[in-house]
């Protein structure tokens, strides 16, 4: 499959990109339904404490997929750059040492998290009895005993879509998507377990995709990747270029699920009201998130393809048309939120209060749509490259240089609004910073 260039290099630039971004945007749709699923089935107990308990829980699962990012986007942009120069081989191990590799990482995630358990959960903000019992049994279900199926199915995905696979690799994300939330309607509503029991659905339907994803591998023929632990090896180049790569995407995850934790933290002093309502924004907000995470990641092995084959010719026609598509999608959000907030909110809860006060936090947290949708594609766009460098900076100022300050004064001047207040400038703030990367690393290729 791998041999076919017409994969990656046969098709005009919008079918080209359709071909890879669409099933990686539907895949990217069905995970954002079943994130959507459980904040649904538990909003519907109208107990703020369990909707609480997903929101708090939200930046410790995320550090599964920082490890699944870590270990997935480096290789993706690796065997694809390989590919394109025709290295085969090269890009072989490096599939082999990315998936044993983000195996270890998520083996560290649990250990540390059934060590420190219960102080872990104090310090993001679970301070009722209720809260954290509810939050105790999300986490468990979902990385103690979910973790390991849940990165080697994210991991698959990433290898699978690095050789243009990219629709075999969305089946599988969107099996467990569908998979999670028929699982939610049984454990939430029908059995009545609340957040627990939308983390066993979780936990169920990971294991799924994951041995979907196996199948397909095992059942592929000439394909670039190898699974044999005997094939495993730590070669210079592999580990440094996956792991270069890789720490860009999974400082994203870091960065954020710390500042969702500073966000929960200060959030948490205005009741359990305030948290539930703006954990139902966040789970609105990931509609633009998961769907610029789609179209990114799903150019991301058509660029490094270009970038390995030196066709930077294609390369740039291929991001100017994913900004178009980008600008227009972010506008697009931002006029669906302002119209049809409050219906929005009250597909999750129904209490006064808390959709109230949603309504209001969604209203001012989308104007992050533009820079978000941007600054996620210009990352992507390093990343496929290999320049690891711009990508990390372009995070590290994103969310250390520009989040963490601001929601710490912007809570002690303005209070739980100015929280909600601190995403949206940071990344409109992050916008401009990533076009100036953008355009200095584009001067350095003139050719036509």
């Amino acid at each position: 499959m791998y041999q076919n260039k017409d994969v990656f290099n046969g098709l005009s630039v919008p079918r080209a990109v359709a071909k890879f971004a669409i099933p990686t945007i539907l895949s990217q749709l069905v995970t954002l339904l079943y994130n959507l699923a459980d904040t649904f089935f538990v909003g519907h107990t109208n107990d703020p404490s369990q909707v609480a308990a997903l929101t708090l829980s939200f930046p410790l699962f995320m550090t599964l997929t920082m490890v699944g990012n870590l270990f997935g986007i480096g290789a993706n942009s690796f065997i694809s750059r390989s590919i394109g120069q025709g290295e085969f081989k090269q890009a072989s191990r490096t599939s082999t040492f990315a998936f044993y590799g983000a195996f270890a990482g998520v083996l560290v995630i649990i250990t540390v998290l059934t060590l420190f358990m219960t102080p872990i959960l104090t310090v993001i903000g679970a301070v009722t009895p209720q809260t954290f019992q509810a939050t105790k049994e999300y986490l468990s279900w979902t990385v103690l005993y979910g973790g390991i199926p849940t990165v080697a199915a994210l991991m698959l995905g990433h290898l699978i879509r690095a050789e243009g696979n990219t629709k075999q690799a969305s089946i599988g994300m969107a099996l467990g998507g569908f998979l999670n939330i028929g699982l939610d309607y049984v454990f939430v509503s029908c059995l009545g377990q609340g957040a627990k029991g939308a983390a066993i659905a979780t936990c169920i339907s990971n294991i799924i995709a994951f041995f979907y994803l196996l199948m397909v591998i095992l059942r592929t023929k000439n394909t670039v990747i190898v699974l044999n632990p005997a094939k495993l090896c730590f070669e210079a180049q592999i580990v440094k270029q996956v792991i270069l790569v890789g720490i860009p995407a999974a400082a994203i995850i870091v960065l954020g699920s710390s500042a969702n934790i500073v966000l929960t933290h200060f959030m948490s002093a205005y009741g359990d009201v305030s948290i539930a309502a703006f954990g139902i924004v966040q789970k609105i907000g990931t509609i633009a998130i998961q769907i610029t995470v789609g179209l990114t990641q799903g150019i991301m092995p058509l660029l490094g393809y270009c970038y390995g084959a030196n066709d930077i010719t294609r390369l740039k026609k291929i991001n100017s048309f994913s900004f178009l598509l980008l600008g227009g999608y972010a506008l697009l959000c931002l006029l669906v939120v302002e119209v049809f907030a409050r219906p929005l909110i009250m597909l999750f809860i129904s209490e006064t209060a808390t959709v109230e006060k949603g309504i209001s936090f969604l209203r001012i947290w989308f104007f992050c749509a533009p820079g978000m949708c941007f600054t996620n594609l210009f990352s992507s766009i390093f990343q496929a490259m290999g320049k690891w460098k711009q990508s990390l900076a372009l995070s590290v100022i994103r969310q250390a240089g520009l989040l963490f300050p601001l929601l710490i004064l912007m809570n002690h001047f303005v209070g739980e609004i100015g929280l909600v207040c601190a995403q949206p400038a940071a990344d409109t703030a992050s916008l401009f910073i990533g076009i100036l990367f953008y355009l200095l690393l584009m001067k350095k290729f003139r050719q036509e």
